[in-house]
């Protein structure tokens, strides 16, 4: 789960900038990284405050899945990335998806060391934390170099109006691979994690 939850999250940021020129937002592309970068920390902050309040703290990851795969989705369905210059609604949804997918990404490693405790006890965590960051690393390889590939092989290169050589279908070809991920990991989260009962402990 926080693999595929890394490998989606740098799959959609490391192509970021690009996706943004593409839906004509060129001139403010510094701008959306800066407010993207407080997604990413809000996201720490505020899913993990969001799980304090639950009894299951897997439900926040099932959460985090199921916003990414909504967003994902509309955009694929939208075409939002191919079509979003000029179109208010598709930039509102592409921006929503980056947005989302930043929070997401930090809430999901923000929340990795409670889970494995609240699931394993403190006397495993150094252990499986360790395991866990080595699948952080993994996916810091896989994530951008999987939609580098993606970019660099389908679609086509073309230059807009501000000089910038962009890919709209290599870009939007990334959300295939992404929501496909998250679905594997949102099924992971339901039928694999065990549910906690707390008041057992």
């Amino acid at each position: 789960m926080f693999y595929i939850n890394i490998t989606c999250g740098l799959a959609l940021i490391s192509q970021e900038k690009m996706i943004v020129k593409c839906i004509g937002l060129a001139g403010v592309v510094g701008i959306i990284s800066t407010v993207s970068a407080i997604f990413n920390a809000g996201g720490r902050l505020g899913f993990s405050a969001w799980a304090d309040t639950m009894k299951d703290r897997n439900t926040i990851y099932k959460l985090i899945f199921i916003l990414s795969i909504a967003f994902t989705g509309l955009v694929m369905v939208t075409g939002g990335i191919k079509n979003g210059e000029g179109n208010i609604l598709l930039t509102v949804l592409v921006l929503g998806l980056i947005f989302v997918v930043n929070a997401g990404y930090g809430g999901g490693f923000s929340n990795v060391p409670t889970l494995l405790s609240d699931h394993y006890g403190m006397g495993s965590i150094s252990a499986l934390h360790g395991v866990t960051l080595s699948a952080w690393a993994f996916a810091g390889l896989t994530g951008n170099q999987i939609a580098n590939f993606i970019v660099n092989s389908t679609g086509e290169f073309v230059t807009d109006a501000h000089g910038n050589s962009i890919n709209p279908v290599g870009y939007q070809n990334v959300l295939y691979f992404t929501i496909v991920l998250y679905i594997i990991a949102l099924c992971l989260s339901i039928f694999l994690v065990r549910p906690m009962d707390k008041d057992k402990k």
